[in-house]
């Protein structure tokens, strides 16, 4: 069993991941992955903003896809968070038999905050289970972690922040209704997804992106903004309304799949990001609006191209 928040599933955490199925094989057993929905910093300040490389929900739909069908789940509440780590394996202990824990380089376990060799190592043998730590992972100078990757993607940098992490930033949600401009106006038709205010969005701009369907993957073109933005070509009267109520802080990812007349309206669909191409802009015209469109798709299809070797070995 490996343990931890994974937000991200990142290169490190695949160490983990590998480790844990290598024990589990010997020992004839199963690969456990523990984590949880929600960030521990959530409980101890409320206040806090997290937000999730990788919501919940997607986080279980990857570790699937990985090829991991034994996955605990838990919210992590006030039981949780006043348990010792004694305790905690002494309860673990009577559900399943643990034959040995994979603990990354920074693990903490506990209310009593269990982290170095030594205790884990004690906890082990009175427990009757094996310890492992895997070290950090570096890339460049420094290691690699869910918070660098939330960095990188703040600024942009997709394109670096799908170095470190096993399977490329993604976003995953349903179709919802959108305005209409994108097919009426300008003959590009979108999906669109709202991401709720808990998820990690990329900076706002364009992206080059993919869209993967039966097998294949398609060039797509994407673009972040806020859900309550209005182009700035529409007149000051034509205003812009959400299809129905949302939270405060929801982005809008707007996709359009190059070359191709694919009705997603309503279904769950998941979009690749693959590098950013600009920052979102304002236009005169809708006549500018369609000449910088054109330059977008075209770019949108050499990033695509330049990448669809490793697109094509995805899980």
């Amino acid at each position: 069993m490996t343990i931890g928040i994974f937000d991200g599933i990142h290169r490190g955490h695949m160490q983990l991941f590998n480790l844990t199925r290598e024990l589990a094989a010997d020992a004839s057993g199963v690969p456990l992955i523990f984590t949880f929905h929600n960030h521990p910093l959530q409980l101890k300040d409320e206040g806090r903003p997290i937000k999730f490389i990788t919501l919940p929900s997607e986080k279980v739909v990857l570790l699937r896809k990985l090829g991991f069908n034994h996955i605990a789940c838990f919210d992590f509440d006030e039981r949780f968070a006043k348990m010792r780590a004694g305790e905690f394996f002494a309860r673990l202990r009577s559900y399943i038999s643990l034959r040995a824990l994979v603990a990354g380089y920074d693990a903490s376990v506990g209310a009593d905050h269990v982290r170095s060799d030594e205790s884990f190592g004690k906890l082990a043998l009175e427990h009757g289970f094996e310890f492992m730590r895997v070290g950090a992972i570096a890339e460049g100078d420094a290691p690699i972690s869910s918070r660098r990757i939330r960095a990188l993607l703040g600024e942009g940098n997709v394109s670096a922040a799908n170095e470190l992490l096993v399977y490329p930033y993604f976003v995953r949600g349903k179709v919802e209704p959108g305005r209409g401009i994108g097919k009426s106006m300008v003959r590009v038709p979108t999906a669109n997804l709202l991401m709720p205010p808990e998820k990690l969005i990329p900076l706002e701009g364009v992206y080059a992106g993919s869209f993967y369907r039966d097998h294949r993957h398609y060039p797509t073109a994407l673009v972040v903004v806020p859900v309550d933005r209005k182009p700035s070509f529409l007149p000051s009267d034509k205003a812009i309304d959400p299809p129905h109520p949302i939270e405060p802080g929801t982005m809008l990812v707007e996709a359009h799949i190059i070359g191709e007349d694919i009705s997603l309206y309503g279904r769950t669909v998941e979009f690749i990001f693959l590098q950013r191409l600009r920052a979102n802009q304002s236009f005169s015209s809708v006549e500018k609006l369609k000449e910088q469109i054109s330059i977008d798709l075209a770019e949108t299809i050499r990033v695509f191209e330049k990448s669809s070797l490793k697109l094509r070995f995805l899980p």
